[in-house]
C-alpha cells in the first residue's frame, strides 16, 4: 500500500509473505485452483445458493495449518499472479523481487515500485497495441478485462466471509490487535484488493476498461480486515461509515494511513449513524487551544450590550479585531453595511473550541489564531481591515434575547453569502502543512468534525470563497479544487496511474461540500434536490433544527420555520418551498401523517432514521423513449398531495391463481412505452416480506385505489426499489 501513503509516511503495518512448510498433506495448486472455480461457479448461481455454502467454501480452507497455504495461494494467484498477468517478465524481468521487502529472514509484500512499473506498462502496452490489428488488440483487451473481473469476483466474495467472521468479534473496550488464526488471510485479501484496484484504475487509464463485479464497479471498499482494525483502534464508527459507503479502495486506505485527530475523542457512545463526540449540547465556557502554554489565559467577551442595538434594528453586527500595546486582544462591534463593509465569517464545530452555551465568549488563544490567519489574508490581498462573524460571538446565547437570535438565523442565508470569503477551523485541518496536496486537504476535510455537521454545509456551500486554517495560515480551497481539476497538481503521471485519489476528493469537495462556484446555474428544484443530498449524512446537537437549516440554505424565509412547533416544521418547509424538491418522494424512512403531505418523509437525514435520495434529472433523457420534458413536482392547491410528472407503473388486481399468493396477483402497464419493469421482487427484501407487502397493495387495490409506482429516472437499469408506491387522485393528458 506504499503507493497510497502520504509524503514521507511510513506504513502503519506490513502484510507478511510467509512460504508455508512443505508436508505431504499440503493442498495442491490445483486444489486451490479449484476453490476458486467453485467460488466462481457459486456466485453465477446466485440466490439459489444458500448462505451456508458460501460460509462453507472458504471455512473447510481455514483450519489448522491450512491457513497459511490458502495465504500463500492468494498472494500467488491474485498479488503475484495479477502482476504477472498484466506486466509479463517479458515487459519488466524480475518484477517480482520489486514486490518484496525483506528484513533479515522476514519477507513483506510493498507497492513501493508500483506507480513505476505501470509507467513502464503503459508505454510497453501502447506499443504493443500500435502493431497489433483492431482484431488483436480487441482479443488483448477483453482478455486482460475477463483477469481482472474473474479476480474480482473471488476477492469479494472472500470479502463477505470476512466480514462475516469479523461480524462478532469486536469488545466494548478497545484491545490490542489480536492474532488470531483468519488474521493472515485478511491481511492477504486486503493486500490483493489494494493492487487489484490500482491495477483497475490504470487499465481504466490506459486501455479504456472498465472492471465489474457482479453488479458493482469492481470491489468498492472490500476491506473488512481493515475495518475490523480501525474499530479496534477506536475510530469514530461514523467516520468508519462514511469511509466505507462513500470511498473507493485506494481513497479508504489513504485515510486510514493519514488518521484523524478525532481519534483522540472518546467514541464509545457514537454510532453508525451520529458521532455523539461531536455533539456538543453545554458547554459552559470556551476551550482553550490544545498545547498553547498552560490553557489559562483570559476570554475575550464580545461587546454585546453594543451588539444589541445593532440586532434590534434589524442590522448585522461584526467584529473588528484589536490589538493593544502589551498584545491584548478586544473586540469592537460595528453595523454591517457602515463603514465596515467587509468580513471574514468563520464556520466551525464547536467540539473544537469555540463554542459557548453561556456566554458570547471566546479564549484569547484561540482568537489570536484567527487573527493571525485574518491578518495574514489582509497582507497576501493588501485589503482594507476585515471583521469578523461567527456564531458563538455575533449570536446571542442568552434567553432574554431569542427573539434577537432568531432575527440572525433568518439572516445566516445573506451572512454566509455576502461574506468577503468564509474561513473554516477544525482539528483535523489545522495539522495541514502550507504545501499539503489536494488529496490530503479533501480527506482531512471529508473526515473532519466540520464536514459531519448540518449547519456548517450552508456555511461551506453559499460563499464564492472558502478559506480553510491549516497548521501555519490558511488555504484557498476553491484556487487549490481548480487547480486539481486543471491536472496542475504535483503528482506525476506514475502516481495518476496507480490511484484515483485527485478525481476523488474533487467528487466529495465539488458535490458534498455543494461549492456554488463550481455548479452551473440551474432551474427548478434541482438546486434544493442537491443541498438535501448533500446534508443526508450530516447531524446536529438539535435534531428540530433540520428543517430550519435546509431553509436557510436554500435561502427561504424561516420565520415560519423557526415559530412551528417541532413536529410541524418540515411540513412548513415544504410550504415554504417555491417547488418541492422531487428526489424527497424517493427518500426512504418514516413519513409525515399531515393529509396531503404523507408522500413526504419526517427527516431526510440518516440520523434521524430518513435518508434524501439521488437527485432527478432536470428533464428525462430522450435516449431511451420520446419523452423530453422537465418533471414536475408542485404541491396541489387543495392540499390533497403532490402534482408530479415523472414515469410510472400503474398496478391492476388479477383474479387467476398465482403461485404461493391466494386467488389474487398483480398486473402491471406501463404509462408511457419508454420504460422497463422488472418485476415486483426488485421492491422488497426477502420473500416473506415481498408476499406480505403484495398482499397489502392487493388489499389497497380492492378497494378501488388507483395505485402507481412513481419511478425516478427514464432509464431501463433502475429496478423497483428506487420507486414509490402511490394513489393517484387526479390524472392528466400533459
Amino acid at each position: 500500500m506504499e503507493h497510497l501513503l502520504p509524503h514521507n509516511a511510513r506504513p502503519p503495518f506490513r502484510v507478511p509473505y510467509t512460504c508455508p512448510p512443505k508436508d505431504s498433506e499440503a493442498p495442491t495448486t490445483d486444489e486451490y485452483q479449484a476453490l476458486f472455480v467453485e467460488v466462481r461457479a457459486l456466485q453465477s448461481r446466485g440466490a439459489s445458493a444458500t448462505m451456508q455454502e458460501h460460509y462453507e467454501i472458504w471455512l473447510k480452507h481455514c483450519r489448522g495449518p491450512r491457513m497459511v497455504h490458502l495465504c500463500f495461494a492468494l498472494l500467488n494467484k491474485f498479488f503475484f499472479g495479477q502482476l504477472g498477468c498484466l506486466f509479463g517478465e517479458e515487459a519488466n524481468p524480475g518484477m517480482v523481487e520489486d514486490f518484496c521487502l525483506f528484513e533479515g529472514e522476514d519477507v513483506y509484500l510493498t507497492t513501493a515500485s508500483l506507480p513505476w512499473h505501470l509507467s513502464e506498462w503503459q508505454r510497453y502496452i501502447r506499443n504493443v497495441l500500435q502493431g497489433e490489428s483492431e482484431e488483436e488488440r480487441k482479443i488483448r483487451i477483453n482478455t486482460i478485462r475477463a483477469m481482472l473481473e474473474s479476480n474480482a469476483i473471488v476477492l469479494r466474495h472472500l470479502s463477505w466471509f470476512l466480514d462475516y467472521t469479523y461480524s462478532d468479534l469486536m469488545s466494548a473496550v478497545r484491545p490490542k490487535m489480536q492474532q488470531r488464526t483468519d488474521e493472515p488471510l485478511g491481511m492477504a485479501h486486503f493486500a490483493c484488493v489494494v493492487l487489484h484496484q490500482a491495477l483497475v484504475q490504470a487499465c481504466g487509464r490506459v486501455l479504456g476498461i472498465e472492471v465489474r463485479a457482479g453488479n458493482a464497479l469492481s470491489l468498492r471498499s472490500e476491506l473488512p480486515w481493515l475495518k475490523r482494525r480501525m474499530q479496534i483502534e477506536g475510530w469514530c464508527p461514523y467516520t468508519i461509515w462514511k469511509l466505507y459507503s462513500v470511498s473507493n479502495v485506494d481513497e479508504l486506505v489513504y485515510g486510514y494511513c493519514l488518521g484523524t485527530k478525532r481519534l483522540q475523542q472518546d467514541h464509545s457512545r457514537c454510532s453508525e449513524a451520529v458521532c455523539a463526540a461531536n455533539n456538543v449540547v453545554n458547554q459552559d465556557s470556551p476551550m482553550h487551544v490544545p498545547g498553547e502554554g498552560n490553557g489559562d489565559c483570559m476570554d475575550v467577551h464580545a461587546p454585546v450590550l453594543k451588539m444589541l442595538p445593532i440586532m434590534a434594528d434589524g442590522g448585522v453586527p461584526v467584529l473588528q479585531i484589536n490589538k493593544a500595546e502589551n498584545g491584548r486582544l478586544s473586540l469592537v462591534a460595528h453595523k454591517l453595511g457602515d463603514e465596515h463593509a467587509e468580513y471574514v465569517a468563520i464556520s466551525h464545530a464547536w467540539v473544537d473550541g469555540l463554542g459557548c452555551t453561556t456566554m458570547n465568549s471566546i479564549a484569547h488563544c484561540q482568537l489570536e489564531r484567527i487573527a493571525n490567519r485574518i491578518a495574514a489574508l489582509q497582507l497576501t490581498e493588501k485589503h482594507v481591515t476585515l471583521c469578523i462573524w461567527m456564531d458563538t460571538l455575533c449570536v446571542p446565547v442568552n434567553h432574554t434575547f431569542s427573539h434577537l437570535r432568531d432575527l440572525q438565523v433568518q439572516r445566516m442565508h445573506q451572512i454566509y453569502k455576502n461574506a468577503y470569503a468564509v474561513m473554516v477551523l477544525d482539528g483535523d485541518t489545522l495539522t495541514l502543512h502550507p504545501d499539503a496536496p489536494f488529496e490530503e486537504i479533501g480527506m482531512r476535510l471529508y473526515m473532519s468534525a466540520w464536514s459531519s455537521r448540518l449547519w456548517t454545509y450552508q456555511e461551506g456551500s453559499l460563499n464564492r470563497r472558502l478559506l480553510v486554517m491549516n497548521k501555519e495560515s490558511y488555504i484557498d480551497l476553491d484556487f487549490r479544487i481548480n487547480q486539481a481539476r486543471d491536472h496542475e497538481y504535483a503528482d506525476t503521471t506514475q502516481m495518476a496511474l496507480s490511484h484515483n485519489l485527485i478525481d476523488g476528493m474533487l467528487r466529495w469537495a465539488v458535490f458534498s461540500l455543494g461549492r456554488a462556484c463550481f455548479h452551473v446555474p440551474t432551474e427548478g428544484s434541482l438546486d434544493a434536490q442537491h443541498a438535501i443530498h448533500a446534508i443526508r449524512d450530516r447531524t446536529s446537537s438539535r435534531p428540530d433544527s433540520e428543517a430550519i437549516i435546509i431553509g436557510s440554505a436554500l435561502g427561504l424565509d424561516v420565520k415560519s420555520i423557526l415559530e412551528a412547533p417541532p413536529e410541524e416544521r418540515m411540513a412548513t418547509l415544504i410550504g415554504a418551498m417555491p417547488r418541492v424538491a422531487a428526489n424527497m418522494l424517493f427518500s426512504p424512512g418514516p413519513r409525515l401523517t399531515t393529509p396531503g403531505l404523507r408522500w413526504s418523509p419526517r427527516s431526510v437525514i440518516r440520523s434521524q432514521g430518513g435518508y434524501a435520495a439521488n437527485p432527478l434529472r432536470l428533464k428525462m433523457s430522450p435516449d431511451r423513449g420520446e419523452v423530453n420534458v422537465q418533471p414536475i413536482c408542485e404541491l396541489d392547491r387543495e392540499g390533497r398531495g403532490l402534482l408530479i410528472s415523472l414515469p410510472a407503473v400503474r398496478l391492476r388486481q388479477m383474479n387467476r391463481p398465482p403461485r404461493g399468493l391466494g386467488r389474487k396477483t398483480i398486473s402491471f402497464e406501463m404509462l408511457g412505452r419508454h420504460y422497463a419493469f422488472n418485476g415486483l421482487d426488485a421492491e422488497f427484501d426477502g420473500k416473506d416480506k415481498n408476499a406480505l407487502c403484495t398482499k397489502e397493495i392487493i388489499t389497497m387495490l380492492d378497494r378501488g385505489k388507483n395505485m402507481v409506482i412513481i419511478l425516478p429516472e427514464s432509464d431501463f437499469s433502475y429496478r423497483l426499489y428506487t420507486g414509490a408506491l402511490v394513489e393517484v387522485l387526479e390524472e392528466t393528458e400533459e
